[in-house]
This record gives structure tokens, C-alpha cells and sequence, in this order.
């Protein structure tokens, strides 16, 4: 009996030392006999408090026999002392090491693996097997599996996959193994036989390369630069790129390790346990692939404690990193499976429900399952990601307010936090449901009802929604929410919900999406307080470009007769501040889209004077600046010039909008377009130019008519454009409008350019229209036949006339 009691007490004196001390710490000469039941203690314990296996350094100290024993009494002393004896060794030489037992080099070896000193820690090691001879003392796989961690640890404080002289972190850890591998086989010593700790270790060695990877695929997928009109193409190559390879291949091999781990019965090699498949589910989770997470999802049935928390959390991970709807539906069957269980436990016992922690879903799980919901929604789905993801939280809230667990228990598994409701008023802002403003004004109304304090995230989530919903009063509704955060501030001096630089951008973004003739005014007053805050000494809220370009939208968009002269102020105001430094002027420099906005209000209002006049602004801002702040005039510049010609009343206007054109395609050097090359759209854009001559001269007709078969041949012999349908619709109107309809000329010109989109296969109902309303009856008889003429459409034609048409591809 007293035995026993003996036992329970040493075990709680375990659970305190695992919660109050380091493992490298907690190094302390136990009695034999109690082995098995701290090793069993501290993995239960450890798991609980979500400890990685890698980080047992107590099972160290059950690892060899030791005479004799420390009573409890006496045991905490040691624990005292153990830091200082730790620090004493810290300075010694390696050499100098001698008469220490294997669980001293253990508590030095881990002392130096929480360093990230591996060098240090593989001179112990290197040390131990020198004088293993002589002192009878052999290091064993805890020594080892401290090595490994050295090098995590390295390699994570460095934030490398491979090391000066190429060797990734996992071959590293991999000829530990092997070295570990080699030495039983030499010896036979038990010491050196590799057990699951060695190869859960070597896994978070991969699980370390793959947070590595993921954190270097972030900052190249952050720091590229925005394309224009990104194809399907261009996407799938830079998924499919080394980055993608790479993770790839760390899967394949962290999953190979647990695969020889399943078939070593009868071998050397030790059993996968939980912490195994642990592991390898949550390096599976960060992969973002709906393959690896069904990989992942199989390892489930392998881990004998059904709806274990962590493990399940992890699956749900993986499902919900996968960004797709598949994810998220996998992700809230995983979460309905642990709720059944966990009420299925909880109505076996009595009114005082006990249940481990580690058991059922937690706050986690829910948390996980919402950004599931949140990941996968994109706009068109009419909210319906959003609806899923705040049914999760309603149902958190109400198992919050109604389950019979202890306060600290429901807090533990039901409460919502800020971060939830957060991310679902930011599912709803990105759903694109007209509502969507509706939904997070209540959500930020209900969580305040919950005691859940919403901070500048949701705010600015809300925000958002408002000013996705373009409308007058939702711009109202974000100004007023905006002042509100204002005033809460200023009364409580609360950091959480000071207005950041992202929550006046949302403003800003909402009146320059509303189209008011006073969203130019109002969004420039709020770039003027943001650049106030920062000369006052707030350097968190300097405004940077995309600022400067929303209030130059605003302006545009405000419809006012004045608005354009505002938005070329701003671009000057930013001119200037590039050119002197002088941060009263503006605080951001231009780039391409500030000028580009301004040149399509032009375009829009049929101003080509005003295009022109911003043209050559950027052409004497460029010819000034320096040669990393220069703004050259890109295809969208040209092309929105082009356009502004086009609708204009300009005299000789075909000959400009060439030009223009001329511009475009003479702006690369050696075949190489720097700032833009001529698209197709382009050239169409100067031959509908060219048809809008109708009313001008008859020499100018004339003009107008070269130039349009001029472009058209062209864009016909151009290497990196091809004519599409726009091109001879716009050819055909033409002909049409600038010839006579009995003339010879017009009759043979619309037979070329038809038979020229038949060859292309590009003849659909509107080029069918237009070849009827250009070209001579005789000519369409003699074309099409009596048959497409009683029943005019591009489904009766040759199928080759017809092939390369939207309507057959």
C-alpha cells in the first residue's frame, strides 16, 4: 500500500515538473523500479500540454539501471541545483568532460540542442563514444535524438533547409540514424538501438524543412509583383514550380519514414506511436493539397485513442488548408464525428461530467473548421461559405450558453473568441452577397452581446463588407463605424481598437467604390488625417500608393465637373514628393496605376485632350525622376489614350491613334517589351478609330480607311497578336461606314476581310450581322447562298468558317 501512495505521489511530483520546468532542466536520478510509470506519465502529461515527443528529456532519465534511488523529499533540491550545475558546465572544454553518467551528458546534450548549438552538442556525443571504453558509459538514443533537436534547432534559428556544406536537415538527422544504426551493429549494445523517439525526431526534422519551405513560398508569393490578367497557365506553373517539388518530396520522404516504422515488426526498427502519426499529420497539414490531406485523413484509423484532440485537429487542418470546398466539407464531418463522441462520453457519467482534454473538440477544432469556410470562399458564391461557417459558430455559442461542463471546460471547448467572429464577418465581406453588409453589422452587434470585445479585425472586417457593397449608404455606414472606433479609443486608450492603416483603406475603398459626387472629398480628408497622425509621430500610419490610387478613383468616379483636375492634383502632389522629398506634398511616390485610372476617367468621358495632357505628364515626370522611380507609359496607358481618341471629335484622329499605336509597338529593345507590347486590343482599338471617321472629310475617310487595312495587315503579320472576332467586326463596320454602298471598292474589301475570318474560323452571329450590313446582296448571295440567307446565322455555315469561335471552344 505505501508502496503505492509512494508511486502517486512521485507521479504528481512529475506533472509539476513537467508543467514548471524545462526538459533540458529536469535532469534527476529516479529509481528503477519507477521507470515504466514516469515514462508512461510523461508522455500522457506532455501530450496534454502539447509538448512535442522530441522534447522528452525526462525519459532520459529512465533510459539506463541506476543504484538506488531519490526520495521525493530530496529530489527537489536537486531539481534547484540542477540549473546552476548546468551553467557551470556550460564553459568547460569537451575534453575536460569525464566521470559524468549518461543521463549528466544527456541534460548537457539538450542543454545545447535548446541552445541551437549542435556543433557543441555533437563534441559530447563525439566524447561519450571516445571513452565509452574506459568509463563504461554509453550514450543512448536519448543522446542521440538531442543531437537531432541541436540541429532543428539550428537550422530553425537560421531559418535554412540546408546548411553551408549542402546537407539538408533532415540528412543530417538521417546519418545520425545511421550512424546510431551502424554502432548496434557493431556493438550489439541496447544503448544504440535506435527506438521511436530517434525516428519521431527525425520526422520533426522534416516537419521543420517543410515550415521552412512554406515560410520562404510565402515571402516569394508576397514579394511578386501583381501581373496583369494572370492566365490559367501562368497560375498552374507557379504551383507546379520548384517550391511545389520540393514539398513533394519532403512528403515523400517523412511519409516513407512512418511507412518502415508500420513494417518493422520483427526488426530493428521500433513501432510508430501516437506522436508518429501526430507528427506526420501535421506536416501533411501544411501542404495545402486535397491529395496529401487525404493522405493525411488515412493515418486516422491508425491511432488507437478515437477523436483524440490534437491528432483530429490536425487532420481538420490539413482538410481546411486545402482552400477548397471538398476541405471544408471534409473538415465539418471530422468536427460532427467528434462531437458525437464527445456527447456520447458525456452521458455515461453523472452531473459532474469529467472528460480529458485531450478527448472531443476543443475551441481549436471549431476555430479551424470556421476558417475552412472561411479559405474556400470566393465571390459568386452567394454566401454560402459564409452561412456555413457562422452556422459553426452559432453552434459554438450555443453550446457555450446551454452544456452542462464547468465554466473552465466550456471556455476550453465552446467559447468563441474575437478571431472567430472576425474571420466570419471577413467570409461575408468576401462572399459578394448583397446582404454581406447586413450580416457583419450584426455580427459585430452579437458578439458584443457574448462579452467578446471586437477589436481593429473586425472592425476593419466589417468595413470591408461595407465598402463591398458600393453603395452611398454603405460608405456612410463605414464612416460612421470608422468614427465610432475614434471615439472608443480616444475614452479608452485600448490598443486592440485604435484605427489602423488597413481600417482607413477600407474607408477610402468604400467611397471610391460608391461612385457619390462627395466620395473625392471624403476619401481625401481621410488621407489627409492618416498623414497627419504620421508627421505627429505615428509612422504606423503612413499612407503608401494603393492609399493615394483608391482617392484617385474616388475623384474619378465622383462624376463632379472638377474631379479630374483633383485626382491630376494628387498625382502631382505625389510628382513632387518624389522629385524634392518634401513629405508635405504626399507621402507616396506614383506608380503606373495612379496615371492609368486618371487616363480611363479620360477615355470614359471623351476627353482626349486630357488623356494627352496626362500622357506627357508622365512622359516629364519619367524624364526627371530617378531610374527607380520612373513611370513609363505601359499597353493599359496606351490603349486607354487610344480609346479616349477614339470616342473623341479630334480632327485627323485615325492618324493619332496610329501613333499611339506606333508608340506601343516601338517601346521594346532588341524584341524584348519592357513596359507592354501591342495586343490585339490595341490594334482594334485604332481601327474602331478609324470607323467613328464617318463624318469627317472625304479625304480623311480615305485616310482612315488606309490606316485601318494598314493595322489590320499588321496585326496579321504580328508574331505575338492575332486578329479575333473584334477585329473584323471592326473592319467590316469599316468598309461599311466609310465607302458608298454601290461602290466596287467597298464590294471586293468586304469580300476580302470576310473570306479572311473564314479562313481564321472566327465567323460568328455578329460578324455574320455585319458582313450583311456591309457588303452588296449579289456578294451575299454569291457567298453564303439562298439557304443562309433565309435564315441568317453562323450555325448554318461551312463548320471550318465557324471552328475557332467561343460557341465551339
Amino acid at each position: 500500500m505505501k508502496r503505492n501512495y509512494d508511486i502517486i505521489l512521485f507521479l504528481v511530483f512529475i506533472r509539476l515538473a513537467n508543467a514548471f520546468l524545462t526538459p533540458a532542466l529536469f535532469s534527476i536520478t529516479l529509481p528503477c523500479k519507477y521507470s515504466d510509470l514516469v515514462e508512461k506519465e510523461y508522455i500522457r502529461s506532455s501530450r496534454s500540454t502539447h509538448h512535442k515527443m522530441s522534447n522528452i528529456a525526462v525519459a532520459t532519465l529512465t533510459s539506463s539501471p541506476l543504484d538506488g534511488g531519490l526520495s521525493l523529499k530530496k529530489s527537489k533540491k536537486v531539481m534547484r541545483n540542477n540549473h546552476d550545475w548546468l551553467l557551470s558546465y556550460k564553459s568547460v572544454d569537451v575534453h575536460e568532460l569525464d566521470n559524468l553518467s549518461v543521463i549528466q551528458y544527456a541534460s548537457l546534450i539538450n542543454m545545447w540542442a535548446n541552445i541551437g548549438d549542435a556543433n557543441k552538442a555533437e563534441m559530447i556525443l563525439d566524447r561519450m563514444l571516445e571513452t565509452s571504453s574506459v568509463t563504461n558509459v554509453f550514450p543512448n538514443s536519448y543522446c542521440f535524438s538531442g543531437l537531432m533537436k541541436a540541429h532543428i534547432q539550428s537550422f530553425r534559428k537560421r531559418k535554412l533547409t540546408y546548411s553551408h556544406d549542402g546537407e539538408s536537415l533532415s540528412d543530417k538527422c538521417n546519418e545520425i540514424l545511421n550512424r546510431m544504426n551502424e554502432l548496434y551493429d557493431q556493438t550489439s549494445q541496447n544503448e544504440y538501438k535506435a527506438n521511436t523517439v530517434i525516428y519521431n525526431t527525425l520526422l520533426n526534422a522534416y516537419a521543420e524543412e517543410m515550415n521552412v519551405l512554406l515560410q520562404k513560398k510565402s515571402n516569394k508569393y508576397t514579394l511578386m509583383k501583381p501581373t496583369y490578367g494572370e492566365s490559367a497557365l501562368q497560375r498552374v506553373l507557379k504551383k507546379n514550380g520548384t517550391m511545389y517539388n520540393a514539398q513533394k518530396q519532403i512528403v515523400s520522404k517523412a511519409v516513407g519514414v512512418v511507412k518502415r516504422m508500420e513494417d518493422g515488426n520483427g526488426t530493428n526498427i521500433p513501432n510508430p506511436d501516437v506522436y508518429t502519426y501526430c507528427t506526420i499529420i501535421s506536416l501533411l497539414a501544411k501542404c495545402e493539397d486535397l491529395e496529401i490531406a487525404a493522405m493525411a485523413h488515412s493515418y486516422l484509423p491508425k491511432v488507437d485513442k478515437k477523436c483524440d484532440t490534437p491528432t483530429y485537429n490536425a487532420v481538420i487542418s490539413a482538410w481546411a488548408n486545402t482552400g477548397t470546398l471538398e476541405g471544408a466539407m471534409r473538415a465539418t464531418e471530422l468536427l460532427e464525428d467528434m462531437e458525437r463522441a464527445f456527447e456520447e462520453e458525456c452521458t455515461k457519467g453523472d452531473s459532474k461530467v469529467s472528460i480529458p482534454n485531450n478527448f472531443g473538440p476543443n475551441s481549436v477544432t471549431y476555430f479551424t473548421v470556421i476558417s475552412a469556410w472561411v479559405k474556400c470562399c470566393h465571390i459568386g458564391d452567394n454566401g454560402f461559405a459564409a452561412e456555413k461557417a457562422e452556422s459553426v459558430l452559432n453552434k459554438m455559442v450555443t453550446k457555450y450558453e446551454s452544456s452542462i461542463l464547468s465554466e473552465k471546460e466550456r471556455i476550453y471547448r465552446f467559447k468563441p473568441n474575437v478571431i472567430a467572429y472576425s474571420s466570419v464577418i471577413d467570409c461575408w465581406s468576401k462572399s459578394g452577397s448583397g446582404d454581406a453588409a447586413n450580416h457583419a453589422k450584426r455580427l459585430l452587434q452579437s458578439m458584443k452581446a457574448v462579452g467578446v470585445d471586437p477589436n481593429v479585425y473586425s472592425y476593419t472586417s466589417a468595413l470591408t463588407a461595407f465598402a463591398r457593397s458600393k453603395s452611398y449608404e454603405g460608405a456612410l455606414e463605414a464612416s460612421a463605424l470608422l468614427q465610432e472606433m475614434k471615439e472608443l479609443y480616444k475614452e479608452t486608450g485600448d490598443e486592440a481598437i485604435k484605427p489602423a492603416a488597413v481600417t482607413y483603406f477600407a474607408v477610402i475603398d468604400a467611397w471610391a467604390r460608391c461612385e457619390s459626387e462627395e466620395a473625392g472629398d471624403r476619401s481625401e480628408a481621410l488621407i489627409k488625417e492618416m498623414e497627419e497622425q504620421y508627421r505627429a509621430g505615428d509612422h504606423d500610419m503612413r499612407p503608401d500608393v494603393k492609399f493615394y490610387a483608391r482617392v484617385i478613383a474616388a475623384h474619378v468616379k465622383s462624376a463632379n465637373h472638377d474631379s479630374d483636375k483633383k485626382a491630376r492634383s494628387v498625382i502631382r502632389n505625389m510628382e513632387k514628393f518624389c522629385l524634392t522629398g518634401d513629405e508635405s506634398y504626399a507621402l507616396a511616390k506614383p506608380n503606373i496605376v495612379c496615371y492609368n485610372t486618371v487616363i480611363s476617367s479620360f477615355a470614359r468621358r471623351r476627353d482626349a485632350i486630357g488623356a494627352f495632357q496626362l500622357l506627357n505628364q508622365m512622359d516629364q515626370f519619367t524624364s526627371r525622376a530617378a531610374e527607380e522611380d520612373k513611370v513609363i507609359a505601359d499597353e493599359h496607358s496606351l490603349n486607354g489614350v487610344i480609346y479616349a481618341i477614339s470616342r473623341s471629335t479630334l480632327q485627323g484622329r485615325a492618324k493619332k491613334a496610329l501613333k499611339i499605336l506606333e508608340r506601343l509597338d516601338n517601346s521594346h529593345i532588341n524584341g524584348d517589351w519592357k513596359h507592354g507590347k501591342p495586343s490585339t486590343k490595341s490594334f482594334n482599338l485604332v481601327i474602331a478609330t478609324c470607323s467613328h471617321s464617318f463624318k469627317c472629310s472625304d479625304q480623311e475617310k480615305e485616310r482612315a480607311l488606309t490606316i485601318a487595312f494598314d493595322v489590320f495587315s499588321r496585326l496579321r503579320a504580328s508574331p505575338i497578336s492575332e486578329p479575333d472576332r473584334y477585329t473584323y467586326i471592326s473592319m467590316l463596320k469599316t468598309c461599311g461606314k466609310l465607302l458608298p454602298a454601290d461602290s466596287q471598292h467597298r464590294k471586293n474589301l468586304v469580300e476580302t476581310i470576310f473570306r479572311c475570318c473564314c479562313d481564321d474560323g472566327l465567323v460568328d452571329d455578329s460578324v455574320l450581322a455585319n458582313f450583311l450590313l456591309a457588303a452588296p446582296q449579289e456578294l451575299v448571295t454569291a457567298v453564303l447562298g439562298d439557304n443562309v440567307i433565309a435564315n441568317p446565322s453562323a450555325a448554318m455555315l461551312p463548320p471550318a468558317w465557324t471552328q475557332c469561335t467561343s460557341e465551339n471552344n
